[in-house]
């Protein structure tokens, strides 16, 4: 059961209404607020491009689900301090050392896994809509369509791939910023083939502001 409300508002103004000139333009804006209300088998997650889809009651649908994260550990003192791991498949555990990414132990036991994954992101906008604006000069028309977005998430799949590190594949400009010595400050982890401690796991590492403002439709017409 999904709960979806909502609304939209719109509003037309001629600012100007002269025999030869006249300018109207036009504004619309809504807002929605979906609300899982019952799932009969509990949480759904959707793997979609390395990233999960999260379906819970009380949430809104289709919100992102991965790990937080809180910059690169900048030297072996400051990951030693953490004293963070992950398990092996044979059952060890791995530390996390200097630049690696910091991930959020939200579960608070030591260990990076499934458990410590949180809402990253929200595909709903905050607010969405349209604005509009028609001149016209004498025989001359002007029209212009505008459509906007903000406050949703989206997921940069493509810069997941360009900024892992953990591939032969070529990379973005972005790694040239990678940590690699001892007290370096950044946000980009070390490149490790295979990334044997998931620094490129879907993480809000990857969810990016999708709010735009985009020109969708213009033309200049002349009457006959």
């Amino acid at each position: 059961t999904l709960s979806n409300k909502g609304f939209e508002v719109a509003a037309n103004l001629k600012l100007l209404n002269f025999k030869k000139l006249q300018w109207e333009v036009g504004l619309t804006a809504g807002h929605y607020k979906n609300q899982l209300l019952t799932l009969p088998e509990g949480d759904i997650l959707t793997s979609v491009y390395g990233g999960t889809v999260l379906s819970r009651v009380g949430q809104s649908a289709g919100v992102f689900y991965g790990w937080k994260t809180d910059g690169v550990f900048k030297n072996q003192a400051e990951a030693d301090a953490a004293n963070l791991s992950v398990l092996n498949i044979n059952g060890t555990y791995s530390k996390f050392a200097a630049g690696d990414v910091k991930f959020v132990d939200n579960k608070v036991d030591g260990v990076i896994n499934d458990d410590d994954r949180q809402i990253i992101g929200d595909p709903n906008p905050s607010i969405y809509g349209s604005f509009n604006s028609k001149l016209s000069f004498m025989k001359f028309t002007l029209n212009a369509l505008f459509n906007y977005s903000y406050g949703n998430d989206v997921y940069n799949y493509l810069r997941s791939q360009l900024e892992s590190g953990e591939t032969l594949s070529n990379q973005s400009s972005v790694m040239l910023s990678r940590w690699r010595a001892e007290d370096q400050v950044t946000n980009q982890p070390k490149a490790v083939f295979g990334d044997p401690m998931g620094n490129a796991r879907f993480s809000d590492r990857w969810i990016e502001d999708g709010s735009f403002l985009r020109l969708k439709t213009v033309s200049l017409s002349y009457a006959l």
